[in-house]
């Protein structure tokens, strides 16, 4: 290959990794506002890419699904990280960690509705889904361990899994969406299930 070809295949490739990002993007920022199935068109538009590009970055709808939920799911994986984890009295703590939750559900709420529809019929979605709620009992577990540590280990894990699923995105999405209420009142329905679940 002529090494004055080499620049300009990486610049086509540069712009062709550029363009599928904002695709993505736009996706995404469609999801945000509430358009959990929005056209190839409407994508095309946010995305300022042509119809027929979108389907030259991304074999088929499905895969751009696919790829702008995953992204989604590691930039929540980087929201979870609490501060001081584990340190502080506890009301302390159970503000922080209803904080942390509170804004990865702003965040994510929209796309996490996605991951769940797509969950059943992408391997991968359902990997993300399993990993996050893994890392989010661990952190429970651990942010909660002077509490926990006075139970047995099997009253442990069931406390530790229940206190992961009041603070769970699906526990909020349901006070927030489902029941409409605000942010306020759900916090506060959270920290009295959270309450009634420590020792």
């Amino acid at each position: 290959m002529n090494a004055d070809a080499l620049p300009t295949i990486d610049g086509r490739r540069a712009r062709r990794d550029q363009n599928r990002d904002r695709v993505v993007d736009a996706l995404l920022e469609i999801y945000r506002e509430e358009n959990l199935r929005p056209s190839v068109a409407e994508v095309a538009e946010r995305s300022g890419v042509s119809h027929r590009s979108v389907f030259r970055y991304f074999e088929d709808l499905d895969e751009l699904y696919r790829v702008a939920v995953e992204r989604q799911f590691r930039a929540i994986f980087d929201l979870l990280i609490i501060s001081g984890i584990g340190e502080g009295a506890l009301d302390e703590r159970i503000e922080a960690i209803i904080e942390n939750r509170q804004q990865i559900y702003e965040v994510a709420a929209p796309v996490a509705r996605v991951g769940s529809m797509l969950a059943p019929v992408e391997p991968i979605i359902a990997e993300h889904r399993r990993d996050m709620a893994e890392r989010a009992v661990a952190q429970v577990g651990h942010h909660f361990a002077p509490e926990l540590r006075s139970l047995s280990t099997v009253a442990r894990a069931s406390a530790t899994e229940a206190l992961a699923l009041a603070l769970s995105i699906d526990s909020i999405e349901y006070l927030r969406h489902v029941r409409g209420l605000d942010r306020s009142s759900s916090s506060a329905a959270i920290r009295a299930t959270v309450l009634g679940l420590l020792p």
